[in-house]
């Protein structure tokens, strides 16, 4: 399904807001974790909710960009693993919030659950490499910082500069959406396009 100039912009100014979102966000949540009490969990959690759900709308677009403008799917089962890992780590997150005695056990397994985010990012970012074309310029550019994103995540320790990387990516997938949008869709994107 073809994606409108309208959804494109939408999601690149999603994407470019996520990114600006995400390092703060982690910030506030180990301040607020250290503070304790009902307002700074009920905090965490709407934090937590809204990451989620930018991370699903942008991940989705790019599926239906994919998919719709270039005929490329050999990335999908990738998103559909991160769009999980992701679902996995909020629900980690929103557990060990809600219940301190299980917040020593939550954290090992949201350490495991980094890990295996970081290798599926390193998975999709080298299959995306063989998208033919160049993503509106952007192809290398954002697999690349994914990949090197994946490694600082499979690390733990560089779990910080793994961030900061993924926001890099974010202001690039803001960027290829924006492009996006402003280049017609090709006829056979329109063909595939339900009326109504």
């Amino acid at each position: 399904m073809s994606m409108t100039k309208e959804k494109l912009n939408l999601t690149g100014w999603l994407s470019i807001a996520n990114a600006f979102f995400a390092i703060p966000s982690i910030g506030m949540s180990w301040f607020l974790e250290s503070m304790g009490g009902s307002g700074a969990k009920l905090s965490q959690i709407i934090l937590t909710v809204v990451g989620v759900g930018l991370f699903l709308y942008i991940i989705t677009s790019l599926k239906k960009l994919l998919n719709g403008r270039f005929n490329f799917y050999d990335v999908n089962i990738y998103i559909l693993l991160l769009i999980w890992g992701n679902i996995v780590l909020a629900a980690l997150s929103l557990i060990s919030i809600g219940s301190k005695r299980l917040e020593g056990g939550m954290g090992a397994l949201s350490i495991a659950a980094v890990v295996f985010f970081g290798i599926l990012s390193i998975l999709f970012a080298t299959r995306l490499l063989r998208l033919p074309g160049t993503l509106y310029g952007l192809l290398k550019p954002y697999c690349y910082i994914t990949i090197g994103s994946g490694v600082c995540l499979i690390t733990v320790f560089l779990f910080p500069i793994g961030v900061i990387a993924g926001a890099v990516t974010d202001v690039i997938l803001g960027v290829i959406f924006f492009r996006a949008a402003e280049e017609p869709p090709s006829p056979d994107e329109i063909f595939k396009t339900p009326i109504g």
